[in-house]
């Protein structure tokens, strides 16, 4: 008798970040983060058709501590990739997907139209880099532009620039440091993960439009489903959302 594989699961559930709905998407399966990022980018398409703005998108990478120092420029291995538009998060398992990376989302990566925000983004894009080949064209580091000296934390950036109670979005220092490469992530690191997302997506949008205060949100909404049938061939990100049909 041969044994069946166990399917990875896909957990969606919606958080209050800031007193605001977030769409949270917990996946390891790279057909559900393909559909994140086709469903991103059409609804990012229909909104703002006639915008000359990019799409800015809050990425973060969480990885477990090694029990040993890491050798001379060696990088952590990455146990989850977070990104978040609008008001929807996906925290893909990426340790979890055995290196099967959608090559819509190396795309999405790569593609310079769209800005990547984050907290210390480059060491993030490091990790990428080093141990799944993921190259981010476009990124926008936030310590430079949240003020403080570049010593702020998300947190305190989101209650100066956004008018969120810090109180609202603090991340646990014990759940950063837990064990992110395991098969089902706990309610708490599903929740950091998504805070660290959602709060690096608005603090992007708020410092590229060059304005300390609170932005509006976004009508982003998670689609369930976990395929979209990838167009052949075509390098040009924005022209496969014309071949979608949802």
């Amino acid at each position: 008798m041969v044994a069946r594989r166990r399917k990875l699961a896909v957990r969606r559930s919606t958080l209050s970040v800031g007193g605001n709905p977030v769409v949270n998407t917990v996946t390891a399966r790279p057909g559900v983060a393909r559909r994140w990022v086709y469903t991103t980018l059409w609804r990012y398409r229909l909104q703002h058709r006639y915008s000359a703005d990019g799409l800015t998108v809050g990425l973060g990478v969480q990885w477990t501590p090694p029990f040993r120092k890491l050798a001379p420029g060696a990088e952590h291995r990455p146990g989850t990739l977070q990104m978040c538009a609008g008001n929807s998060c996906l925290v893909f398992q990426i340790a979890c997907a055995g290196g099967a990376v959608p090559r819509i989302l190396r795309r999405f990566l790569a593609d310079a139209r769209v800005t990547f925000a984050g907290r210390n983004v480059a060491a993030d894009c490091r990790m990428l880099r080093a141990h799944h080949g993921l190259d981010v064209a476009s990124t926008l580091e936030l310590r430079r532009g949240g003020g403080g000296g570049g010593r702020q934390s998300l947190a305190e950036m989101a209650e100066r620039l956004l008018g969120i109670p810090r109180g609202l979005v603090e991340k646990p220092q014990w759940v950063g440091m837990s064990k992110w490469d395991r098969r089902r992530l706990s309610p708490a690191q599903e929740r950091y993960a998504a805070v660290d997302a959602y709060v690096s997506c608005r603090l992007g949008e708020c410092i590229r439009r060059g304005v300390d205060a609170v932005s509006s949100q976004d009508d982003y909404v998670s689609s369930d489903g976990d395929e979209f049938v990838e167009s052949g061939g075509r390098e040009d990100l924005w022209y496969l959302l014309r071949n979608i049909h949802m």
